[in-house]
């Protein structure tokens, strides 16, 4: 059918074709012009054929130059309006941002000639066309500011097309209006504006039924489940989540794969995104495994071939699910195939073509090679990992989206300190942990602690563990005190907002001050670090985080055993052994729990069990010493 639908156009742009071999006045060949650009245009449409946008451009650039003279002549203004057209079309095709320019330039150039009071229904249908080409602008550009245009336009449009007089026009602008909405509220006041979205949405819906619009419905049905997700990540998550799903599976009761292959992978794709974030909330296998489903249904209609773009997102999408499998089943398979979805993805995306696309692509790669940097192969995952991340600094500086600059900057003095502990040499593993201090210094720059506590809070965390690692190889006082006091700017961050991150940051607190205490002020430093310790442990207390409480309660002990090598050596060796009894039992119990459980992290927590008993046969033998030493055996 498409064939033969461009058979019969080109039959017609032959006889046009033909015609303007012939004499003819300035307007009349400004008229076939228009004509040959109407039917390029047609079949740019059906084949999805840049060049014949193309060359739709070039007819109608042809029939401007009759009217050079009449700027604001109405047959001007149509051509202008055609030139829009044409350019919007070739921008869908080529995702070039600048076609949409111009399309809008000409389009607001037509409005000259075409105004409310004069030609009401041509001024509408311009403010549709350009709330619609606004919108897709704001996607690459300028968010808040194309936004913002594209909801006046068909404010502008909603003047003229009333819902009792006009109501498909009006529906559909109010769908337009909608999805500029849910546009602006990646940028700006979320909640709010996906709120007007579905309420423009709902409002569409009122006359596109399921009975009288069953395709309408459709598609309106799957708008609305976006709007729904957007809205989940600014309030109640869980259940805006369900609605999205909802609407998806409305919109598939309509949307059949024989019928609307396109749509109906849309919306497969928009129903696992829905499934994917609520696996975030509850049931997150089997939240993920519904994901996986309707990707995979997607994948069905998106083949890379035909529909590159959408055949990346998806795939993008299924690297995403597998990384959150991976948090609990199968590691290393679950990384492997996102990194292989991430794979599929960069065969469409480029630097220079898709760059947001690409850049999220290669995070996916990051956060896949790290996390399979835990179970194999670490220092050449790690290798990996750092590779994915520098590559997104290919694309985000200080200048452009600082904010996502901040974030490689963090995401890079992770690996790097990961890596750090992979080095046999103490120079790689010095050079490691400094290129990790500077990756967490260009984040500060961004992550200013008023503007942005908790981010900065999180990279002085960085900071401390980077130190930290340093300190093991190279002044190791000095970068303990560094560590120290990157540790004590977070937890004042931390404090009155994080509870919890406020304590385990004054759990590594207290490690650093039993390291410093090594290699100077001993007493003090030992004083310090049990100060930290029966802080942090006024938060993870034995009933909250059992765990957490006897990881505290053995570093805890540490210290005293340190602090009795310099003051009152029984008495703190006494306070030591009670830590370290404490511990061991809260350790053997969760340990039998887990075993019986099944659960893997088991013997790592009874082999923390048997430490914890090696220390208080120590500390035993020291007051066993100690004992003999008060009560002399005479021969």
């Amino acid at each position: 059918m498409m064939a033969e639908g461009i058979e019969e156009y080109e039959k017609a742009l032959a006889v046009y074709e033909k015609m303007l071999a012939f004499e003819m006045d300035s307007l009349k060949r400004s008229n076939i012009h228009r004509k040959v650009g109407d039917i390029c245009l047609q079949i740019g449409k059906i084949a999805k054929n840049p060049e014949n946008c193309m060359r739709a451009i070039q007819a109608y650039q042809k029939a401007m130059e009759a009217y050079t003279e009449e700027p604001q002549s109405i047959p001007r203004a149509r051509v202008m309006r055609s030139l829009g057209f044409a350019y919007a079309a070739n921008a869908d095709l080529t995702n070039r941002a600048e076609d949409l320019k111009k399309a809008i330039g000409y389009w607001m150039e037509a409005l000259r000639s075409f105004s409310i009071s004069s030609a009401p229904w041509d001024f509408a249908q311009l403010q549709q066309e350009l709330g619609s080409a606004f919108r897709k602008l704001a996607e690459r550009e300028n968010r808040v500011e194309n936004s913002k245009n594209a909801i006046a336009a068909c404010k502008e449009a909603l003047k003229v097309y009333l819902p009792k007089d006009n109501p498909y026009q009006y529906a559909d602008v109010k769908i337009n209006l909608g999805s500029a909405y849910i546009t602006l509220a990646e940028a700006s006041e979320r909640a709010k504006n996906c709120k007007n979205a579905i309420t423009a949405y709902d409002e569409a819906m009122q006359f596109y039924t399921l009975n009288r619009s069953p395709e309408r419905y459709s598609a309106v049905k799957n708008n609305l489940s976006v709007a729904y997700l957007s809205l989940s990540e600014a309030e109640d998550r869980a259940e805006n989540c369900r609605r999205a799903i909802q609407a998806c599976n409305e919109a598939l009761q309509v949307c059949r794969p024989e019928s609307q292959p396109v749509p109906y992978a849309a919306t497969q794709n928009n129903l696992g995104n829905a499934y994917l974030t609520l696996a975030e909330c509850e049931d997150g296998p089997e939240n993920c495994q519904r994901a996986l489903e309707a990707y995979r249904r997607a994948l069905q209609i998106y083949s890379l071939e035909q529909f590159p773009k959408q055949y990346a997102l998806t795939q993008r999408n299924l690297g995403n699910v597998y990384l959150i499998l991976a948090e609990s089943d199968d590691t290393a398979q679950s990384c492997m195939r996102a990194v292989h979805a991430a794979q599929e993805a960069l065969k469409v995306y480029t630097l220079e073509s898709y760059p947001e696309d690409w850049a999220e692509a290669h995070k996916i790669l990051w956060l896949a090679y790290l996390t399979l940097a835990d179970i194999e192969n670490r220092a050449e995952n790690c290798l990996l990992a750092l590779d994915a991340c520098r590559e997104r600094l290919q694309l985000y500086t200080e200048e452009f989206q600082p904010l996502k600059y901040a974030s490689c900057q963090k995401d890079l003095a992770i690996t790097l300190i990961k890596l750090a502990d992979t080095e046999i040499s103490a120079n790689a593993k010095a050079e490691d942990c400094n290129k990790a201090v500077n990756a967490c210094r260009e984040a500060l720059r961004i992550y200013d602690a008023s503007m942005h506590p908790l981010e900065h809070a999180e990279v002085q965390m960085l900071l401390w563990a980077a130190y930290s690692a340093l300190a093991e190889v190279e002044d190791r006082a000095g970068n303990c005190q560094r560590s120290i006091e990157a540790c004590e700017r977070a937890i004042e961050l931390y404090e009155g907002r994080c509870p919890e991150e406020a304590a385990d940051a004054k759990k590594n607190l207290g490690y650093s001050f039993i390291t410093l205490a090594e290699t100077e002020d001993a007493a003090e430093n030992c004083l310090k670090a049990i100060e930290a310790c029966e802080s942090a442990m006024e938060y993870f207390t034995v009933e909250k985080a059992p765990l957490e409480y006897a990881d505290i309660l053995k570093d805890m002990a540490f210290a005293y055993v340190s602090l009795a090598r310099v003051q009152d050596k029984e008495e703190c060796c006494k306070t030591a052994l009670k830590a370290y009894k404490k511990a061991f039992k809260i350790y053997c119990g969760t340990s039998a729990r887990m075993e019986v459980e099944g659960d893997p992290g088991a013997a790592e927590v009874r082999n923390l069990a048997e430490k914890c008993h090696r220390s208080m046969v120590a500390c035993k033998g020291v007051l066993k010493a100690a004992k003999r030493n008060r009560h002399p055996t005479i021969a």
